[in-house]
């Protein structure tokens, strides 16, 4: 199965990583070479609150039906679900950039042009995602609209997926993620008070 996460209760906690791989090596003499391999995914834990039995039975069956870590899913976090500014309307990628020199839509590439219909802005560590591709990334500088002229938008990690030709379009609020469990177990604990609370830890497919 996959789809998307069907809690209508929220959750309690939301525990958020940034992954990346380092390897490095010291010589005997003390200096080090530092390579990064691999790419960039985000984690997060997510620990239910107290909940009745028929909605965490709801939420349960969903998630065994993942086959443990076989299936990906979407979900949408809480907390940092929309953005920190006040940005509106439809934001979309750039053929061309007046910043100099002419921003990259490459995979590789670390920020875009983009024109907005609408005004506002956007804040550092807000998340955003491309629609031609399932990776979310984070905004690295406040960004902010006039509704009419080209904007740069700069982000982490880089672009894992060309953006050729431009015309894509962005999301800014309630951001998916497509993640699959980290575990093949699944477990939810009953308490004294006939309640019920599970917890989850996922991580973004790329």
């Amino acid at each position: 199965m996959s789809g998307t996460f069907p809690s209508t209760v929220g959750f309690e906690t939301l525990d958020f990583q940034s992954n990346t791989t380092t390897r490095v090596t010291v010589s005997v003499s003390g200096k080090t070479q530092r390579l990064k391999v691999g790419g960039q995914f985000w984690s997060f834990k997510l620990k239910s609150p107290s909940m009745t039995r028929a909605n965490m039975m709801a939420d349960y069956a969903f998630l065994v039906q993942q086959n443990g870590q076989y299936e990906a899913f979407t979900i949408v976090p809480p907390e940092i679900a929309t953005t920190r500014g006040t940005a509106s309307g439809t934001i979309t990628v750039a053929n061309t950039s007046s910043t100099s020199p002419v921003i990259s839509l490459s995979a590789g590439s670390t920020a875009v042009g983009v024109t907005i219909d609408g005004t506002g802005t956007l804040k550092k560590g807000d998340l955003i995602k491309f629609s031609n591709h399932n990776k979310v990334y984070m905004v690295t500088e406040d960004v902010n609209f006039d509704g009419s002229t080209l904007t740069r938008i700069p982000f982490y990690p880089s672009l894992t997926t060309a953006l050729t030709g431009g015309g894509q379009t962005i999301t800014y609020t309630n951001v998916p993620f497509t993640v699959y469990l980290d575990n093949d177990q699944i477990k939810f604990i009953t308490q004294a008070d006939g309640t019920y609370k599970y917890e989850i830890t996922v991580n973004e497919e790329i």
